[in-house]
């Protein structure tokens, strides 16, 4: 019940000397947590989730705080790990559980929607082995529905036993929560584990976020990240973002999902309810839905450069944003969804061609443009043969060749997002045909595993009915012996074999009466030297279809008249 900021604890830097004090306030906290639920000292506070394709709050993290009276505000970080050690952890875990899903409840009752309430689960309720009870029992306590919940594990949960790990994650799944992957990149995921494992969500690290100025090498592993987990068919949440640099990076590479002090602190209750009813306080412009503009972005540090290629284009449609350095170039990218770059080379601080390479590791999509009165050949040339200048014109420039060459650049990048946009469509179109498929495979894994079991009790329901020391035998509605056990065979031998036979025809003419009395009533019948005591029952086969079954009590031989 903590997140990873949380749980991150410095080093204390104490001296030797201190450590007895350490132990000591260690003993108290340990003390303290006994019977901690009972005297309501814990609370929880929710950290919206913010979705970064339409900016609103789709869920929140449950987070867990502890005010006691003799020792105050006591940090996560702190008692957690006693908590853990000492056991009281579980009831802890089940109070979290249990209070995050009556406010999911309560939400609902409120209007606020599938507000989704996420709960980090401890490696030691994890390692119980009944917290998919756990779950189903809170979920029941609270009236609350299963997508109103989900549970985030962490990776060190998965790899000290994947089997068991796979079977709690798989029940919970079938509960229908959503499953997260907490602090991911942090741990030592098997990718080959990870895939099988049913998980909805990766959560990545906050030292995963960064800036629009952070190193190429930086944003190359948080782009891998969501690449990776959208290929495994989840959703990824960025942790800890705090600046709107951050934010824009990830919205410009398509991560699905936010969490932190820019979009929101921990607050209680009453706020979220607050804040959901209010437009979302995040810059508009990153999840506008209006029809976007073309979009050009022109970089040079001569403003006299910047306005003549202003009045040359502003009758192609587009908008024009502009930049007087690579790294306000940078900036206007994080700001803007920009398809054409078009940028001079010379330039105080970053040359055009490292601003272009590190615009190509940033945005790919864009269509990059070299605009310049200096032939720099090979610097230009290796940045042609690498893909990160799609041409390269000189100054002076020719205006209708300028603006053939920018016209066309847009052409290319709006049928290259048609093309991302069509290759996206058919595998959302294969992923939902897979998982259809993949939902029909379990139907019929669960009606086949449905009538093996049915198949096996009828076996040993037959079985059982062979070796009653009784003779039995059963008739369907069409006369033929659909049954006869061992002692019953045993005991008309001289009728030979008598399954599937017809009954008129099979059964000693003196039987042939049982097959007509009424349930319940009974009559003795003298079988050979064996007097019976006879009755029928009439028996459901299934189906609407039913049969007779002749019970045959010996009584003992029969006394032959004087």
């Amino acid at each position: 019940m903590v997140t990873s900021a949380e749980a991150a604890e410095p080093h204390s830097g104490l001296a030797p000397q201190a450590r007895p004090d350490a132990a000591a306030r260690r003993a108290v906290v340990a003390a303290r947590l006994h019977d901690v639920v009972q005297r309501g000292e814990l609370s929880l506070l929710y950290q919206p989730q913010v979705d970064l394709r339409s900016g609103a709050t789709y869920g929140v993290e449950a987070l867990l705080r502890w005010h006691s009276p003799e020792l105050g505000s006591v940090s996560p970080t702190e008692f957690i790990e006693v908590a853990e050690q000492t056991g009281q952890i579980v009831p802890i875990g089940d109070w979290v559980l249990r209070t995050a899903c009556a406010q999911a409840a309560a939400w609902r009752r409120a209007g606020l929607g599938h507000l989704r309430v996420s709960v980090n689960v401890s490696p030691v309720q994890f390692a119980q082995g009944d917290l998919a009870q756990q779950v189903q029992s809170a979920l029941l306590g609270a009236d609350a529905e299963p997508g109103m919940l989900g549970v985030e594990i962490t990776e060190s949960m998965l790899v000290a036993d994947v089997a068991k790990a796979a079977r709690a994650l798989h029940a919970l799944r079938a509960i229908g929560v959503q499953i997260s992957l907490d602090d991911f990149g942090t741990g030592y995921s098997n990718l080959s584990v990870l895939c099988t494992l049913p998980i909805d969500v990766i959560k990545i690290d906050r030292s995963y976020v960064h800036d629009v100025t952070a190193a190429p090498a930086q944003v190359s592993i948080t782009r891998a990240v969501i690449t990776m987990a959208h290929s495994l068919q989840m959703k990824v949440l960025a942790e800890g973002v705090e600046t709107e640099g951050q934010m824009a990076l990830l919205v410009a590479n398509r991560c699905d999902a936010m969490q932190g002090f820019y979009a929101s602190p921990p607050v209680r209750a009453a706020e979220i309810e607050a804040r959901w009813r209010e437009p979302s306080r995040l810059p508009a412009k990153y999840f506008s839905s209006v029809p976007r503009q073309r979009t050009l972005l022109l970089v040079d540090d001569e403003e006299s450069i910047i306005a003549a290629l202003r009045r040359l284009l502003r009758r192609g449609g587009y908008q024009i944003v502009t930049a007087n350095s690579g790294a306000e170039g940078l900036q206007r990218l994080a700001e803007s969804e920009v398809d054409v770059i078009v940028s001079d080379q010379r330039m105080p601080g970053m040359a055009g061609v490292d601003f272009l390479r590190r615009a190509k590791q940033l945005y790919p999509d864009t269509i990059r443009i070299v605009l310049s009165g200096y032939t720099e050949l090979q610097s230009i040339t290796e940045a042609i043969n690498e893909g990160a200048i799609y041409k390269f014109l000189t100054k002076p420039w020719e205006d209708d060749l300028l603006r053939a060459n920018i016209e066309e650049a847009f052409r290319q990048k709006e049928m290259a997002d048609e093309n991302r946009r069509l290759n996206r469509e058919v595998r959302t179109a294969n992923q939902e045909l897979a998982a259809v498929n993949l939902r029909l495979q379990e139907t019929l894994d669960a009606e086949h595993e449905r009538l093996s079991l049915s198949e096996r009790r009828s076996t040993s329901a037959l079985e059982v009915l062979r070796c009653i020391p009784v003779p039995l035998i059963g008739v369907d509605e069409d006369g033929m012996i659909a049954f006869v056990n061992h002692d019953a065979e045993a005991l008309l031998v001289d009728c030979g074999p008598l399954l599937g036979r017809d009954a008129d025809q099979a059964l000693p003419e003196s039987l042939l009466p049982m097959l007509r009395l009424p349930n319940g009533e009974t009559a003795d019948l003298a079988l050979g030297a064996l007097l019976c005591r006879c009755s029928s029952r009439t028996v459901d086969a299934g189906s609407g279809s039913h049969c007779r079954l002749i019970i045959m009590v010996p009584r003992g031989e029969c006394v032959s008249p004087a």
